[in-house]
């Protein structure tokens, strides 16, 4: 017997119901809240979300808890010591005409005319100086001629050849611009690394220290308790750069200079007006009770080459642009000197050429009396 086939019913064809439209179902309460966040849950979700991780609340908390940074012993001392100069410097600053300027072209100017000259010398030559020559413009178009003889009385006459050279090269080379940078001032002529550090000091607020024999001193003494020639120059630089103040080394660079002049001097210095006597190692070790050393010998300025050399130059200043024969100045320089052999002479007059500071004729080169010689044009 076989069997029945689908869709059959006692031989007869079932009717095949048709197909039910699906009816979308409406949800119920219990349905809503199940799917729908409650609001603690979604302010939950959005308070981890902007919740910071774990490494970085712990980080935030240690760093809450971690203490302030403790200043050590020796730097607590640099702090007051800094503190107290600025202070005496505020009430016994000196003046000097180029003080309280930031014009490049007169501080190298006056730091030029410093070098080797004490500043009541300095001040009124500077002060006629940039009267005649108020601009770096204006010096280098200026005759050599000019400068040298404005230059009277401050000696050392190189420095002004120098000083209008290095105008000269700012304009020409540097297109007028005074660089800022020490490294780059030190390419200037006769500009070393103190005056390089003064006029980038100075003029520019370079943070750098400006070491001069004043800075040298003060620091030799207060620091290491000696004599400012036992410490090398570099070692004095490496000094002076740890004692300079942050963002003070403009009033800083000045106050040690005056310190230094006016109360930790050379000889006999006034320790009870210094205001680094506290901690001062020269004055803790009694050394400035010691009697004062006497000075390195120094070449005799007397009939020296160099008061020769500023002989003839003071001699040509007075000759201007006439210039004057050999003979005429071997007078001059030596009135009871009879030789007729000028060589001496010939030999000085050819070192202040090379400086720049004086032309010769072909006569003058040869030692002929009759040569001429002049201050350069």
């Amino acid at each position: 017997m076989g069997g029945r086939s689908a869709g059959t019913e006692g031989g007869r064809k079932r009717p095949v119901p048709a197909a039910r439209k699906a009816v979308p179902r409406k949800p119920t309460a219990r349905t809503t809240a199940a799917r729908k966040p409650t609001a603690r849950k979604a302010a939950a979700r959005t308070a981890a979300a902007r919740k910071p991780t774990a490494r970085k609340a712990a980080a935030r908390t240690a760093a809450a808890r971690k203490p302030a940074a403790r200043v050590s012993g020796k730097d607590a001392a640099l702090l007051r010591a800094r503190q107290r100069v600025l202070i005496w410097y505020g009430e016994h600053a000196r003046t000097f005409p180029w003080r309280g300027t930031r014009d490049p072209y007169r501080i190298l100017v006056a730091e030029t005319m410093l070098q080797q000259t004490q500043t009541g010398r300095v001040v009124p030559t500077y002060q006629e100086f940039v009267r005649r020559f108020p601009t770096l413009e204006r010096l280098v178009h200026a005759p050599a001629m000019e400068v040298i003889q404005a230059w009277r009385g401050l000696g050392y006459n190189r420095r002004a050849a120098d000083l209008h050279a290095a105008a000269q090269a700012i304009e020409h080379e540097m297109g007028g611009v005074f660089p800022h940078d020490p490294s780059k001032l030190k390419r200037l002529p006769g500009v070393g690394d103190y005056t390089a550090s003064a006029v980038a000091c100075f003029a520019f607020d370079q943070q750098v220290p400006v070491v001069d024999t004043n800075v040298r001193r003060v620091l030799a003494r207060a620091a290491l308790g000696k004599d400012a020639a036992a410490v090398a120059p570099a070692g004095a630089v490496r000094l002076a750069t740890k004692w300079l103040p942050p963002g003070e080394a403009d009033r800083w660079n000045q106050a040690l200079m005056d310190l230094g002049a006016m109360v930790c001097r050379s000889e006999h210095p006034l320790c009870r007006a210094c205001p680094l006597r506290a901690g001062c190692r020269y004055h803790a070790k009694g050394r400035h009770r010691a009697p004062a050393r006497p000075a390195a010998a120094r070449e005799r300025f007397e009939g020296s080459p160099r008061q020769a050399r500023g002989g003839i130059v003071d001699h040509l200043r007075d000759a201007a642009h006439r210039g004057v024969t050999l003979s005429v100045l071997a007078r001059a320089l030596h009135p009871d000197r009879k030789e007729r052999d000028l060589g001496w002479l010939v030999e000085l007059l050819e070192g202040l050429a090379r400086d720049g500071l004086v032309e010769m004729t072909p006569a003058a080169r040869r030692g002929s009396p009759r040569g001429v010689v002049r201050l350069p044009a």
